[in-house]
């Protein structure tokens, strides 16, 4: 058979043409590191997903006038796209080949933390260097974030430390069309409350038959669409919640719900529980069909054409709108039932309070840092009253500092400080991954037209308590490895305070481990009694 000519020739000019840009790219990074040396600049990278366009030149900004107070200095900014995020950080950590600074997510756990991250426990109890000349100037770094540090990306009690430091905080509400909804109403306000919202559904629905036009009210996606749908069913949960909560503390974890179930405290068939669901499938038929499937992106999609009225989303997502759309954009807060309704007020204890969400954006300093203090230092500069006003007002988020003036369109996102504990949602608060992933299986069940919700309980049900069971268990193998870890740092801490007894700091740290330790078994005996106890039931 004769050789088509040329055949062999694609392959191996594709093989060359791949060398050539690897040679490339690699010849350029190698000047890039080399002028560098050369020139004697220090060089910090910095790593986040943010790749809203805002936020990338309020960073790049900040950058530049960081550079401008040090010369010796350059900040370099890497982008990584949120889908590949997990894999490009637990890469880079494991091949030692990190940037300085990396957004903190929940994939990063207490283990991953104190094997490739940096405790700055002490430094946030030293003033911020760059707040001098203000109100701020002799006030504990800690102290001028507006949530004390005290979110889950900064402080980890398990491990008694600081490592995350937030650039912002975030809120939830509803963005909607102001052209389309004075096509459809007016001058008359956004929904107050839930009826009205319902209200404003039926009529799109009604106007999308009578036009014949694809027009939907809220743009629904697996991503944006739990947001809405969980802060109405914990608002249905608000009172059971409470009466699970038996060590009183207003707002119980995790556990509690879990161990609640177990001990028949709720279950399906409370009516709270039953309400929520109810209200579930109401807000999940006013989204497009099949939503669940669908992408945020594809939600964002449906809302910038023009072919949904609203769109539920936080605070992050107002630069990412406010560039795409090409209508006058608004803003209200999540309509929920209040006390008046026939069947939901029931459960509701008030108006939840918003008070006590964490700060976000929040950035750790890696172990691999060629230089940990000039990161740090960076850090402090971002989160200066003046680096992070120029933050919100560049990029359009929310301030993490206390008593940074947010620009105009993002005032309408501060949070309601007043209000009650909401209740738990769909995700039973995030028990763990066995029970969300069995309730977010079926979820379709429940909002879709041939759904309904005694459908979704007879495949729920039945599941429901070997799924808490699973991740009451993985939530008490990680107590007990974090018990066992924290022992052996706690045994180190008690020698060297024999050796050195006027050390305060360090005996603050050994009380404070007492504590942690304490409660860590205390909740791991009290998981291993109730699991037991209800084992037979």
């Amino acid at each position: 058979m004769r050789s088509i000519p040329g055949k062999n020739i694609v392959p191996l000019f594709g093989v060359a043409l791949l060398a050539a840009c690897f040679a490339i790219t690699a010849l350029k990074v190698l000047r890039h590191g080399r002028a560098d040396v050369d020139s004697g600049r220090t060089v910090i990278r910095f790593a986040h997903w943010q790749l809203e366009s805002g936020l990338r030149d309020a960073l790049d900004a900040l950058a530049r006038e960081y550079e401008a107070l040090h010369p010796d200095v350059r900040i370099e900014q890497h982008l990584v796209p949120r889908r590949t995020y997990v894999q490009w950080v637990k890469t880079r950590l494991i091949g030692g080949t990190a940037t300085d600074l990396i957004q903190l997510g929940s994939e990063i756990d207490d283990e991953t933390l104190t094997r490739f991250f940096v405790p700055v426990s002490g430094l946030v109890e030293r003033p911020n260097p760059y707040n001098k000349g203000t109100d701020l100037a002799g006030v504990p770094w800690r102290d001028t974030f507006v949530d004390g540090l005290m979110g889950n990306l900064s402080y980890r009690p398990n491990l008694l430390e600081y490592y995350g430091i937030p650039m912002s905080m975030f809120t939830v509400r509803m963005y909607y069309n102001r052209d389309l909804w004075r096509r459809l109403f007016g001058d008359a306000p956004p929904p107050a409350t839930y009826e009205d919202f319902l209200r404003v559904c039926q009529r799109v629905r009604e106007e999308a038959a009578r036009s014949g036009r694809a027009l939907i009210p809220i743009a629904g996606s697996r991503d944006n669409a739990p947001i809405f749908i969980n802060r109405l069913v914990s608002s249905q949960t608000q009172r059971l919640t409470q009466s699970i909560d038996l060590g009183r503390i207003l707002r119980p974890s995790s556990v509690d719900i879990g161990l609640g179930y177990l001990r028949r405290d709720w279950g399906a068939a409370s009516p709270a529980f039953l309400d929520g669901l109810a209200i579930a499938r109401e807000v999940g038929l006013s989204m497009q069909p099949g939503y669940e499937q669908l992408r945020h992106d594809d939600a964002t999609f449906y809302f910038s054409q023009g072919r949904a009225l609203m769109i539920t989303s936080g605070s992050w997502d107002l630069p990412v709108f406010r560039s795409m759309v090409d209508f006058e954009l608004g803003v209200f807060d999540v309509p929920l039932p209040d006390a008046a309704h026939s069947r939901y007020g029931r459960n509701l204890l008030g108006s939840p309070s918003e008070a006590g969400g964490g700060g976000g954006m929040a950035f750790g300093i890696t172990r691999q840092s060629a230089d940990v203090d000039r990161a740090a230092d960076f850090l402090q500069f971002l989160t200066s009253r003046s680096g992070n006003a120029t933050f919100s007002r560049l990029g359009g988020w929310l301030p993490s500092v206390v008593e940074v003036e947010p620009p105009d369109a993002v005032k309408p996102f501060l949070p309601r400080l007043e209000g009650y504990p909401p209740g738990f949602d769909l995700t039973l608060r995030s028990l763990g991954a066995s029970s969300n992933y069995l309730i977010q299986a079926y979820h379709s069940v429940l909002v879709q037209p041939t759904g309904s919700v005694e459908k979704f309980l007879g495949e729920v049900e039945p599941k429901l308590e070997s799924a808490i069971r699973e991740d009451l268990g993985r939530v008490q193998r990680n107590l007990r490895n974090n018990v066992s870890r924290q022992d052996v740092t706690f045994t180190g801490l008690l020698a060297m305070r024999r050796r050195m007894p006027d050390d305060d700091r360090r005996a603050a740290r050994i009380s404070g481990l007492t504590e942690v330790q304490n409660q860590q078994e205390a909740q791991l005996a009290w998981i291993t009694h109730e699991l037991a106890r209800t084992a037979g039931e």
